[in-house]
């Protein structure tokens, strides 16, 4: 789809107005030649992250978004349409105790194991005692029990496994696992959009992806509070 002219101006008012004129042109040249964004990314959207650790309200991570930027949170991605460039892969660029929760869609499944377990254990050291972090990510139990039931086949699996540049996929338990050896508590399994849920009403990956919810796994922990 050819943007027109004015809708280019109109996009580049409002980057330019939520994220000062340096940052949306390099988001904007980003966009089509990533080269560009994994070059400066990292300074031009310092600024705009110091702003939002510094304003008020609660403090919600959007971790690994992309360019689904949601209300209310600051979405940090490699990505250039995320708010801000964080590298997952690497110490998370927050204070500790710091962050009031954290809402990870369909992300930690493009990580290797150990860079998730780095990544949980960067999630526990930023958020505040008592503050909840929200995952969801591919159900490999679900993919399993489909494939002996009949209802999905092989090419299905690879899919999954290779089409969406995943690195490692978890079955409930390990997700469970891994994020209780972190040092998360209260590790509870929950549902799509779940009312009772912190950040339930975050989730959106079926609808921007148009797959079931079901593929899905959803899981709550909570880091300990202080004593």
């Amino acid at each position: 789809m050819v943007t027109s002219p004015s809708d280019l101006l109109r996009r580049w008012r409002k980057y330019r107005a939520r994220y000062g004129a340096q940052h949306a042109a390099v988001r904007f040249v980003g966009t089509r030649i990533p080269f560009v964004w994994g070059l400066f990314g990292t300074f031009v959207s310092r600024p705009y992250r110091i702003r939002w650790t510094k304003s008020s309200g609660p403090k919600i991570l959007n971790l690994g978004g992309g360019g689904n930027c949601l209300d209310g949170c600051l979405t940090v991605d490699i990505d250039p349409r995320a708010d801000s460039y964080v590298d997952l892969k690497r110490p998370l660029p927050f204070a500790d105790k710091s962050i009031d929760g954290i809402f990870c869609e369909e992300v930690i499944e493009h990580l290797s194991e150990l860079n998730g377990l780095a990544m949980l254990r960067e999630c526990l050291r930023i958020m505040k005692p008592g503050s909840v972090i929200r995952i969801t990510t591919p159900d490999l139990d679900w993919f399993s029990r489909s494939l002996i039931d009949g209802a999905i086949d092989c090419d299905d699996i690879n899919k999954i496994f290779y089409d969406h540049q995943h690195r490692y996929l978890y079955t409930r338990n390990k997700l469970a696992t891994a994020v209780a050896s972190c040092g998360f508590v209260e590790i509870r399994q929950s549902f799509y959009r779940e009312a009772n849920s912190c950040y339930g009403y975050l989730d959106n990956h079926p609808e921007r992806f148009n797959h079931l919810p079901e593929i899905s796994q959803y899981l709550e922990a909570r880091r300990p509070d202080e004593r």
